[in-house]
C-alpha cells in the first residue's frame, strides 16, 4: 500500500504502479499477482487510506429542532 502512494508522489501514473507490481508479483488483497488500473485508483482514492476518514458524516447542529450538518 505505501508503495502506490510512494510511486504516485514521484510521479507514477496507474498503469505504471500496476506493471511494477505486476512484475514484483507483489499480491492484492484478494490474494491475486494481477493488478489493474481501477485498483491503484481506487487505493488512491480510499479516504481510510488516505487518512482523510471522517467517521460521522452528519451531526445534529440543534438536538430540539434536528437541524444536521453534513460534512
Amino acid at each position: 500500500m505505501k508503495r502506490i502512494f510512494l510511486e504516485f508522489l514521484e510521479g507514477k501514473g496507474p498503469t505504471a504502479i500496476a506493471r511494477g507490481l505486476e512484475n514484483d508479483k507483489c499480491k492484492t488483497a484478494t490474494g491475486i499477482t494481477r493488478w489493474s488500473n481501477g485498483d491503484i485508483y481506487r487505493i488512491l482514492r480510499n479516504e481510510k487510506y488516505m487518512g482523510d476518514a471522517l467517521l460521522q458524516k452528519s451531526y445534529t447542529v440543534d438536538f430540539l429542532t434536528r437541524i444536521e450538518s453534513k460534512q
